[in-house]
């Protein structure tokens, strides 16, 4: 049975992330209080971050583990994340990945130059000293339904 988790432990969100390949550096108990995972008593199977900042968020650590990839878990993570990030009041969601794009293109995100990024995400740890400036950087607004 797999368990949605808000502010999953610490020491096991960095063990999927490593797996996966991600950074971890900055990771600390403070960040995962927007964090969802995804998991049962083995562990975890996926995890998805958030950092707000006012109305726009950087979602981030989006990792699924490579035996549970192609199951639909990401997508449900990042529904999640997107939900959780709309009753906060973000209008905005920015992301960086070097491999991912195609899936977040799929989920509705859209390239935009590093440039335009607002400055509450230019000045996360993420943006200006983790990820690689060959990143690409992509946004997608977010629309309640219940408008």
């Amino acid at each position: 049975m797999n368990t949605m988790i808000r502010n999953p432990e610490e020491s096991h969100v960095k063990r999927l992330l490593q797996e996966c390949g991600l950074p971890v550096s900055d990771i600390t108990s403070t960040h995962l209080e927007h964090f969802f995972a995804c998991g049962d008593r083995s562990g975890l199977f996926g995890v998805v971050g958030l950092e707000l900042y006012g109305d726009a968020a950087l979602l981030r650590s989006l990792a699924v583990s490579p035996k549970h990839r192609n199951t639909g878990l990401g997508k449900q993570l990042v529904a999640l994340a997107e939900q959780y990030a709309l009753a906060q009041g973000v209008r905005a969601l920015y992301l960086l990945t070097t491999t991912a794009d195609k899936f977040f293109t799929r989920l509705g995100y859209s390239s935009m130059s590093r440039s335009q990024a607002p400055s509450a995400i230019q000045g996360t740890v993420e943006f200006s000293h983790l990820c690689p400036s060959s990143s690409v950087f992509m946004v997608k607004q977010l629309v309640s339904e219940h408008l």
